[in-house]
């Protein structure tokens, strides 16, 4: 009897042993984007937004360990990380890149390597279709572009613009598929001028704006130039609407730019005004975590890491867990209930959602309507 009870007990021990395995099993994931320069804020918000769902979407069955690396906008950093995470076999998913350039670079990489990559803050055309391990839960500049444009010709009722946009992969798309939706809308570009980025000086091009005299100014660029042309726009009297794309979709716009983009309009994914059942955990705990309300870049961070988990969570009930397995199933998630919407995604890695256009007023983001 008491042989019986002490096998009987050490197989509970043995099941409850295995039980603990499996509540901690731990998953390294790379984590790299920008987060150092000019444009760390975009790098800075997703890395807060991943942080804290890791602390509320992990659980005791899912520990995610971040590997985390600044790229610093470089193509060529890119590259070597990738390089990095790829020899590493215990990375089984890599998060992040906040430049398309930089992840294009990456793609052929993670791809030879068979390493699957959700990214959050790259939008350039580009990527789609660029590896069957390669995705995004943010919407293509071609999308969130051309709603703008549209917007803008019919809603706002601008129909003639004056385009300005950076040289660089992200420029180029969201300004060709703003123009693009403008001129179907039935308004017209005037003129389409590009500028390097870390450019200081825009009076040229502004005084060229302000003898154009156009219904509107689109920005297609970040939040570190937009903040110089509003400004230098307002210091000659150039009085135009202003429009901006999701690079100028950050409060570091409203301090740099010091009150000159009050009234500009912009385009984002996400807005901490709007609260439901999906995104009320996550508002609540950014601003118990950071002392101020999440921008969508934490907002898609936090969703990565959410779909992650949940994957994560689903394979590790029937195995072992590798990156092809983590790979095939990121194909299958369909109306997943993130902060920023529903995510899905289509079979050319991209992601469909909804888009919400934001004004500065007041030298605060603030909803407009649809």
């Amino acid at each position: 009897m008491k042989s019986h009870l002490r096998h009987l007990l050490a197989a509970f021990s043995a099941a409850v042993f295995f039980v603990n395995a499996a509540e901690a099993a731990e998953y390294k994931v790379g984590l790299t984007a920008t987060f150092s320069g000019d444009f760390a804020a975009f790098g800075q918000s997703l890395r807060e937004g991943a942080d804290l769902a890791v602390k509320q979407k992990g659980s005791g069955d899912v520990v995610i360990k971040f590997d985390t690396v600044d790229d610093h906008g470089s193509a060529q950093d890119g590259v070597l990380i990738a390089q990095r995470f790829c020899s590493d076999d215990d990375v089984k998913a890599v998060l992040g890149y906040t430049f398309s350039s930089v992840a294009l670079a990456a793609v052929p990489i993670f791809d030879q390597c068979q390493l699957p990559v959700l990214a959050s803050a790259v939008t350039g055309p580009d990527l789609s279709n660029s590896s069957s391990y390669f995705r995004r839960d943010v919407m293509t500049d071609a999308i969130q572009g051309a709603a703008l444009g549209k917007y803008a010709a019919t809603k706002l009722g601008l129909k003639n613009v004056y385009v300005i946009h950076s040289q660089d992969d992200y420029g180029i798309g969201v300004a060709n598929a703003f123009s693009e939706s403008v001129k179907s809308a039935g308004g017209a570009v005037v003129n389409s001028q590009a500028y390097n980025l870390g450019t200081t000086d825009f009076r040229t091009i502004l005084a060229q704006v302000k003898a154009a005299n156009p219904d509107a100014v689109f920005i297609g660029g970040f939040y570190s130039e937009a903040s110089k042309i509003t400004q230098q726009a307002k210091q000659m009297g150039l009085t135009t609407q202003f429009l901006g794309t999701d690079g100028s979709l950050n409060t570091q716009l409203l301090s740099l730019a010091k009150g000159s983009a009050e009234g500009m309009i912009v385009y984002g994914m996400f807005d901490a005004s709007i609260v439901n059942d999906d995104s009320a955990a996550f508002i609540k705990g950014y601003r118990e975590a950071y002392g101020k309300d999440p921008d969508v870049w934490a907002a898609l961070g936090y969703d990565a890491v959410g779909v992650l988990v949940s994957q994560l969570q689903e394979l590790q009930k029937h195995g072992e867990v590798t990156r092809a397995k983590v790979n095939e199933a990121l194909t299958t998630v369909s109306g997943y209930p993130g902060v920023t919407g529903q995510v899905s995604f289509t079979p050319s890695g991209d992601r469909d959602g909804k888009l919400f256009f934001l004004q500065i007023k007041d030298n605060k983001f603030v909803l407009l309507p649809n």
